[in-house]
């Protein structure tokens, strides 16, 4: 390979990176992410990397809020048996001044590294003590979250400023209380109604699994003896978030370069990502969607039925596809072209990417549909295809003949090596329709 290939390969990866990204930049600007950084990956090589990366995601109008821990943990004065760490009015003073020094070492690598972010430290949190900590007979200086002021954090990110909040909060006499940094990063989340909760963190996500529901994960905790209270706590933290109305939340080993981007902005991640809603879903299409349709169209065809789309007939009748989706990527679709006049509607150009076949997704997308078809009163839906076994037999459809087509789809049927398949949707059972 000579230069000039290897410089055009690696500007066609970067293209296809792009594209790919486009739909989460869509779908994140303007929204909120509260990032909680670990403490810890300051001190490291990778610190200037996540702020760079933080920038961009600033740059494409992402609106993000960042809080840092106080690395605790590593403090051989304070009591680590328990999590969060307990720490006692004795403690205050040098607890207080080791987070005041990570809170200007972070501003300081923000301005640094993190070209576009202008960061706005302040007193952003009221808070209370810990009753969890009574039970340690100690004056403890422990709080949790109280009141969070968030009128004056939407004015800062409207002003395009970044808050930046440090794991502490003020009492109503002016008590300062220790807070455990993933704890207020989950409230912030919630009562801002943010669209991601992130942590960074400078070790991976004991779960194996890169994806996981609230309820499998809570399943798991609960079997889980062995695991360290630090990791339970965050993952605590994000079931938690996800529960109450984030829609996802992620846990990054931040160590690894382009973590925070890959996770982000592209739909194979690296790192853990819990969710309380379809991660997988059906939906309609809509124009933003065009790129991803028309490229699925204009892969690898080997089934003859489906005749190729442009980009202009698309633009026309993008309403009338419906996607199977990995969140923002399109890993399958079909289009319903309906024949009113028969109460038919024919599922048209199936395809599913080359890289997900064989998974139940042209199942699962054909099921939701005929759903669709059915609580809208349609009485037939049709289907082409020249395999022998294929998904449309799979889903009950039965081979029918050419005289059972519409007439305004017999008269331009070009197809003859395609069988045409029909599945009534009046002798469908009631189990076809599940909300």
């Amino acid at each position: 390979m000579t230069r000039r290939d290897e410089v055009l390969k690696n500007q066609q990866s970067l293209v296809r990176a792009l594209r790919g990204s486009l739909p989460y930049l869509e779908e994140f600007h303007h929204q909120v992410f509260v990032v909680c950084v670990n403490g810890e990956l300051l001190q490291r090589d990778a610190a200037p990397k996540i702020m760079e990366e933080l920038a961009l995601l600033h740059r494409v109008g992402v609106q993000l809020v960042l809080v840092h821990d106080s690395q605790l943990l590593n403090q051989s004065s304070l009591d680590t048996s328990s999590f969060p760490v307990a720490v006692s009015l004795r403690d205050l003073t040098a607890v207080q001044q080791q987070i005041a020094a990570i809170n200007w070492k972070f501003l300081t690598k923000l301005c640094l590294y993190g070209h576009g972010i202008m960061p706005l430290s302040g007193h952003f949190v009221t808070a209370r003590a810990d009753e969890r900590f009574n039970i340690l007979e100690m004056d403890s200086a422990n709080g949790v979250v109280q009141e969070v002021d968030l009128v004056a954090i939407r004015e800062t990110l409207q002003l395009r400023y970044t808050p930046l909040l440090a794991p502490w909060g003020t009492g109503r006499q002016g008590h300062l209380w220790i807070l455990e940094a993933r704890e207020l990063a989950t409230e912030l989340a919630i009562r801002l109604r943010a669209k991601k909760l992130i942590l960074l963190e400078n070790i991976s996500s004991p779960l194996i699994e890169k994806d996981r529901n609230t309820s499998i994960l809570r399943q798991w905790l609960r079997q889980q003896t062995s695991i360290s209270k630090i990791n339970r706590l965050r993952l605590e933290c994000m079931a938690t978030a996800c529960e109450r109305g984030v829609t996802r939340c992620h846990w990054l080993d931040a160590t690894k370069e382009g973590a925070l981007l890959t996770e982000t902005l592209t739909s194979g991640g690296i790192g853990l990502m819990v969710t309380n809603t379809a991660y997988r879903q059906v939906r309609a299409a809509k124009p933003s969607d065009i790129p991803q349709v028309w490229g699925l169209l204009s892969g690898p065809i080997k089934d003859a039925s489906i005749v190729m789309r442009s980009t202009s007939y698309l633009e026309q009748h993008i309403e009338r596809y419906r996607l199977f989706c990995q969140d923002e990527d399109v890993l399958g679709c079909c289009e319903l072209i309906g024949y009113p006049e028969q109460q038919t509607v024919e599922i048209a150009a199936l395809s599913v990417a080359l890289a997900y076949r064989n998974q139940g997704i042209g199942r699962e997308l054909i099921s939701v549909v005929l759903r669709e078809l059915k609580k809208q009163g349609t009485k037939r839906a049709i289907a082409l295809s020249s395999h022998e076994d294929n998904v449309f037999i799979n889903c009950g459809f039965k081979e029918r003949s050419l005289a059972d087509l519409p007439p305004d789809k017999r008269c331009n049927y070009d197809s003859p090596q395609s069988k045409i398949y029909i599945y009534s949707l009046i002798e469908a059972g009631k189990d076809l329709i599940t909300d």
